[in-house]
Order: C-alpha cells, then structure tokens, then sequence
C-alpha cells in the first residue's frame, strides 16, 4: 500500500484551511460561550461523516476508528478566545467587539480540522483509533477538567495525548523537547489588616501600606535567596492595592502576585517562604498578614519517551520542516497537562511568525497574527504522529525500551 504524504495533502487543501482560520478568526468566543464555534464545527464534521457529540457544555468529542486493530491516540486544540479589542487591521478582524483570537486557539482548530478532513479521507488505511478534542475555556484553565470529568480519556482508553500551539517564532519549526514545556501558574494573596484613621495623625493609626511595601522587596528576592540559581522558577508581585483617598490611613490592603514553577518541591519551598513573610514581615509595622493562594493547573510536563518518539518521527516524514528539540521551557500556564493524569502527552510548539517583521507580536497581543502557511505544517504533523502512533503492531517504529 503506498504510504500517505501527509504534508502534501494539507497543501492540497490549504485554501480551504485558509477559509477556516479565517471564520474562526472574524467569530471569536470567550471561555465557556463558545456555542456558536461548537456548532459550526460540528457541521462539518457531521458532514464529513466524523462521528461527534458536544462534551463539556460547549467543547466537541470526536473519533475515528479504523476498525482494525492499534493504539488510540488524541488529538486536542482548544477553542476559547480573549477579551482583548483587535488591533490587527485584519480584513478578518472580529466582528465580537472586544474579543479576539490573541492566543493562536483559530489556528488549533484549523489545524484540527484539517487533520480530521484528511485523516477521514484515508480512513481505510489506517490503525487504530484517532480521538479529537475540541477544548473549551482553556484560557479559563478549567476545560480540560470538565472534560476529563466526562470520561473523555477511559472509553476508548487513551496511549497517548498530542496538542500543538502556534508560537511567535520562525514559521515552519517545530519545537518537540521532553520535559517541561509550560510552568504552574499559582496565584498568591496577602492580606493586611490595620487601624484606619487620619493621614494627619498617622500615630493614632497603624498603617497597612508600608508593611505591604516592606513585603514586596522580599518576596521579589526569594529565588535568589532560598532556590538553586539554576532552577527556572518566578515570583512576582503585580498588584498591590490600599486605601482610597491622599488623606486617609485605610485599615486593610492586600497585595497578589503570581508563582510559576515546574517542580513540586520548588514550588513548596516557594509557599513556605510567602507564609513566613505574610507572618512575620509586618510585625514591625504593628500588623500581621494573612496569606491565601488559588492554586494553578500542573505543570505541562512532556513525556521523555514520547516527546522523542515524536521527534524522530517528524524528522523523518516531514524532512522540508525544521525540528527543534532543545528549548527552554515558558513560563505560560496550559491546562492541557490535565490529561497527562491519565495518558503521556506530549506538547509542541509550532514557528508561525508573520514574515513581515513589522507584523510580528507575542501571544495575547491585540496585533497577534500568524502566516498562514503554517498552518499545512501544523496539520500534517497532526496527521503523522496519529498514524504512525495508531500502528502498534509496526514494532519498528516503538523501540522496545520505550514506555509508549
């Protein structure tokens, strides 16, 4: 049987990829309001002939299965957009005043889509079964969870989870590392209770302000003071907030700020210290603070195995594309290591700078935009690894040393 070339099938529907992303682009949704992308996907799929059903109120579960024999593997991109106003001068900016694809998620499903498109066409030819997701509210960091709540990973039983994300970096890379790919992103708070009176008589009062700002400077220097210089972590204070008026000692004040971490332990170091300047760093200002933290999702930790697997995979099907399998990790939060709970994941990012250099933004900018072109890329790396990974009875492909 003559084998697929995948890259060569996205290219040959990349029009039409085009006038996915587009729509996709122009009708953006915020987190858990993404109906009416939920339906408009579902009708393709439907008509495709891709079995389909909505999963966590406003995501979509899809699946193709061969009917032959081989390993499952998923698929995921996430659909949610942001509350950020447009500035792209697109002539597919928008129409959702206020809302905008800034992260890249139109692009996830493009490439998606896409995937699925081609895969269905050649369905006779493959192992397996192939699981999609399409995630909502990821920038929520909530989703992924309300997916798994829903069993998303057990029926059929998942070997392996995939997900891409465009990246402000050279179009047509793809960076493939094992090991960290995304932090912990925590939210910290420490209140601060005083005795409010007048800014006249600030010895009839006990001022929270400058036990706050006593505060900040230590939290600031807790990497370099109690962590190893080469551990990647951040803590941050970026909000501070007390009192109202120039003449007013306010009684309370709170300041918050973020942790990002990729290791369990570092990351309770990191706790231990704030709870010690919460309680102990106000104490001469006359005041004790009260610490408080909302957990983030994990760390999106890529499996060493199957990140390398991976690898050498792209390498070898998709040779005109660069792999890049060396990287630092971001300091970004992703809920997409929900699904690591159940299955290995692995995680990649995909170069899809605009060429133009003048056009070239990070990620939640309201200029964001990505070229195009990258987009086949993206789909026919999609399409290689679900192949290649459904075939479990091609040993050659698994070393046997390899826990996938």
């Amino acid at each position: 049987m003559k084998q697929i070339d995948y890259f060569q099938e996205a290219e040959k529907i990349s029009q039409e990829l085009a006038e996915y992303y587009r729509y996709l682009h122009q009708h953006p949704e915020l987190s858990r309001k993404e109906y009416n992308t939920q339906k408009w996907i579902m009708e393709k799929l439907k008509d495709w002939g891709v079995s389909c059903r909505p999963c966590a109120d406003t995501g979509i579960y899809a699946i193709i299965d061969s009917g032959k024999s081989g390993r499952t593997i998923v698929l995921r991109a996430d659909m949610d957009a942001l509350p950020v106003k447009e500035e792209t001068e697109l002539t597919f900016s928008s129409v959702n005043d206020g809302v905008m694809h800034a992260c890249g998620h139109d692009a996830h499903m493009t490439m998606l889509l896409g995937c699925i498109k081609i895969l269905k066409e050649h369905q006779d030819q493959l192992h397996g079964k192939v699981v999609f997701f399409f995630q909502p509210s990821e920038e929520g960091l909530c989703g992924a969870r309300r997916m798994l709540e829903e069993g998303v990973m057990e029926h059929p039983k998942v070997d392996l989870a995939v997900a891409i994300h465009v990246w402000p970096a050279q179009s047509g890379a793809i960076t493939c590392v094992s090991g960290p790919v995304m932090a912990q992103a925590d939210l910290f708070r420490i209140d601060v209770k005083g005795k409010g009176g007048h800014g006249g008589v600030p010895h009839k009062a006990i001022n929270p302000i400058p036990a706050l700002a006593a505060m900040v400077p230590m939290i600031e220097r807790i990497p370099s003071m109690v962590l190893s210089p080469f551990q990647p972590v951040v803590v941050n204070v970026c909000h501070l907030t007390s009192g109202e008026r120039f003449n007013v000692i306010p009684e309370t004040g709170y300041l918050q700020g973020t942790i990002r971490s990729y290791n369990p332990e570092v990351r309770q170091t990191i706790i231990e210290q704030l709870e010690k300047i919460a309680k102990e760093a106000g104490i001469p200002y006359g005041v004790e603070g009260v610490y408080s933290m909302e957990p983030g999702v994990p760390p999106t930790i890529n499996d060493e195995d199957a990140a390398k697997w991976a690898a050498e995979v792209l390498k070898s099907k998709l040779p005109n594309a660069k792999i890049i399998t060396e990287a630092e990790p971001a300091t970004y939060a992703e809920d997409f290591s929900e699904f690591a709970k159940h299955a290995p994941i692995v995680y990649m990012a995909l170069g899809a700078w605009n060429k133009e250099k003048d056009k070239q933004y990070s990620l939640h900018n309201s200029r964001f935009q990505i070229d195009e072109s990258a987009l086949a890329l993206g789909v026919s790396a999609f399409c290689v690894l679900a192949d290649e990974f459904c075939r479990s009875g091609d040993n050659e492909h698994y070393a046997k040393d390899r826990k996938i």
